[in-house]
């Protein structure tokens, strides 16, 4: 098999997935890590990592729920006292309220945020091809657990995309990389069609994103 025939048999196989997980990074500026599993009916679990601290989100369909990690919410009253003090009261309410809590959001405001928009896959995937006319081996093999991979890529530049499919044994993709307009996304690939089992946090543990609001400082940054 060629390896433009072992790529395209990668790609159908890729598309074909009812759900899988995806473990990897946004390489934008600041770098974002993932470690998702996630299904086409709109279901997702796992971390999202910024400044290598990870928070624990879940999706279920049209809500989501993230649990901040005690880091990322004293890293955010580091940033306000620094940039905002005039907001500090306000974000230490929202991090008392919030700390051990998971806030309740609709899930399309969480599918903005880079990383999170993989859990919705007729989005995230849909510019990856599901078929290609030329694909090469580039590289040299890698070795993740006991085995070893390949990496086959199609393209360059913006349009670049690659899988990684094992170096003997069938063409089930290990990885993909592609591109998100301008922002890198590499993945590690497995889990294949498993059932994506997801329940919502207890009441008791939930807070909703209008009671912490002031944990938003996105649009209040310097130069927004």
């Amino acid at each position: 098999m060629s390896d433009t025939q072992r790529m395209n048999e990668s790609l159908k196989l890729f598309k074909g997935y009812e759900s899988f997980r995806m473990k990897g990074e946004f390489r934008s500026e600041m770098s974002v890590g993932v470690d998702l599993r996630a299904d086409r009916q709109g279901n997702c679990v796992g971390t999202y990592k910024q400044n290598q601290v990870p928070d624990e989100v879940t999706i279920i369909r049209d809500r989501g729920w993230v649990r901040y990690d005690d880091k990322n919410l004293e890293e955010i009253r580091k940033v306000t006292k620094i940039y905002m003090p005039d907001k500090l009261a306000a974000v230490d309410e929202a991090i008392k309220k919030s700390r051990g809590k998971y806030i309740e959001y609709p899930a399309r405001d969480l599918l903005d945020n880079p990383g999170l928009f993989l859990c919705a896959f007729h989005l995230a995937f849909m510019k990856v091809p599901g078929k290609v006319r030329s694909a090469e081996e580039v590289g040299n093999p890698r070795t993740r657990g006991n085995e070893r991979t390949v990496q086959l890529t199609h393209g360059s530049g913006e349009g670049e995309v690659s899988v990684h499919v094992p170096e003997k044994g069938g063409n089930a993709p290990r990885g993909i990389e592609f591109n998100l307009g301008d922002v890198p996304v590499i993945l590690e690939l497995d889990e294949y069609d498993k059932p994506v089992t997801v329940k919502p946090p207890a009441p008791a543990d939930v807070v909703q994103e209008k009671e912490v609001r002031a944990l938003d400082l996105s649009s209040d940054l310097p130069g927004d």
